[in-house]
């Protein structure tokens, strides 16, 4: 069991803008790197054009820098292809001359700023700030993702932190702890909040994506976690509005956004729920949890969430000496288990030493099962089954609604 120990004092809410310096000779190259200093930190060398989209598709960069001097027609090309798979990337061109043609070149391609150095220094520096800060709505905003758990215990948390870090690694992804009473997403990390969402919920008329990363904590994994504070005394319970202004703020900046509603049923669970994009609910394979999963069901049809955006998470499942069968949980709640987590030690030290699956033992089976989750979140299409017919079983969960 970890001690709580005394508190990090290396700062953890520093954010900086991913970039790619595409073409730039080792001139340029040192250019970039001194205007933009910490603001994005860079390799010592540029990507060459030929390795640019391999590196671009793996590292999702905010922003692409692209040498403009020389290979031109190099620059225009990879400038059509990196609109076709990073459409909310800032592409800016660089070159060391001034040259209209060039510049309406640049623009054409779709380039959104054209930068002569040294002179254009500042115009470099504020496009890279624009790029991590901007308030303009984005048409392909980040996917919302809630977890939400049937009941408490079942293993919410455990499930959206380790979720988002198979994702961290080629994605921007943020974890917020939604569950105003008992977040456990910064502790699950082992982390230190200096600030967080209450912060947020008090200032909520100046929000903007600025003000909301100087919130975040980032973990070493780059997960991005808003956290909930210490002091039961300091929670917030936001209004629907609030959450949504959140929410709305929140997707502009990141590809995955995990909202950990624990197993609350109040206005932030049911508005991240009808917002997001996808609602993954986590049962553990006992009467209790699968009663209250199927009462979970019922309210999301209420409230109007379509079906095929629902995903049935069952974890701890002990696969030799189940205390409910998959097949009889698929039965009653009338549709399939889109995933299950093994029941496995190797979770419980995880927990307990406030490390990730994929920290501690990712060779692990339940390391695995996230590992194959991941295409459910990227990729993965849910059909809701047809229910069934209403067996003994069936009574239980209906037994006091």
């Amino acid at each position: 069991m970890r001690s709580p120990g005394p508190k990090p004092t290396d700062s953890t809410t520093h954010s900086s803008a991913n970039v790619l310096v595409i073409g730039a000779d080792t001139r340029m190259m040192g250019q970039i790197r001194e205007v933009l200093g910490t603001e994005a930190p860079l390799s010592a060398i540029a990507t060459p054009f030929n390795e640019a989209m391999a590196v671009a598709s793996k590292t999702r960069p905010d922003v692409v820098i692209a040498a403009f001097d020389t290979e031109v027609d190099e620059a225009i090309r990879i400038a059509q292809q990196l609109k076709a798979e990073l459409p909310r990337a800032a592409l800016v061109a660089v070159a060391h001359t001034a040259d209209a043609d060039r510049t309406r070149a640049a623009m054409r391609a779709g380039y959104d700023a054209y930068v002569v150095l040294p002179d254009g220094r500042d115009l470099l520096r504020q496009a890279v700030h624009d790029s991590m800060f901007s308030d303009a709505p984005k048409d392909d905003a980040g996917e919302l993702i809630t977890v939400w758990g049937a009941k408490g215990g079942v293993g919410a948390t455990f499930v959206a932190v380790n979720l988002a870090a198979e994702l961290s690694p080629v994605q921007r992804v943020c974890v917020l702890d939604m569950d105003v009473s008992m977040g456990d997403v910064a502790a699950m990390l082992n982390l230190y909040p200096r600030a967080g969402i209450k912060e947020v919920f008090k200032n909520l008329a100046r929000l903007d994506e600025r003000m909301l990363r100087r919130q975040m904590t980032i973990h070493p994994s780059m997960i991005h976690v808003l956290a909930q504070p210490k002091a039961l005394e300091d929670r917030a319970e936001p209004s629907k509005d609030s959450v949504i202004k959140l929410l709305t703020t929140v997707a502009k900046s990141y590809h995955y956004v995990f909202l950990d509603s624990g197993s609350r049923v109040d206005e932030a669970a049911v508005t991240a729920a009808t917002l997001a994009k996808r609602v993954l609910l986590v049962s553990t394979p006992d009467v209790l949890s699968v009663k209250n999963a199927w009462r979970r069901l019922q309210l999301l049809q209420r409230l109007g969430v379509d079906q095929h955006r629902i995903s049935l998470v069952l974890n701890r499942v002990d696969h030799k000496h189940p205390l409910l069968t998959i097949s009889d949980i698929e039965q009653n709640l009338g549709r399939k288990v889109d995933v299950t987590l093994s029941e496995d030690r190797v979770a419980g030290r995880a927990v307990n030493d406030g490390k990730l699956l994929r920290e501690y033992d990712r060779h692990s089976q339940i390391a695995r099962d996230f590992e194959a989750m991941t295409g459910l979140i990227t990729e993965g299409k849910v059909t809701p089954e047809k229910k069934p017919s209403v067996s003994v079983f069936t009574s239980i969960f209906k037994m006091g609604g």
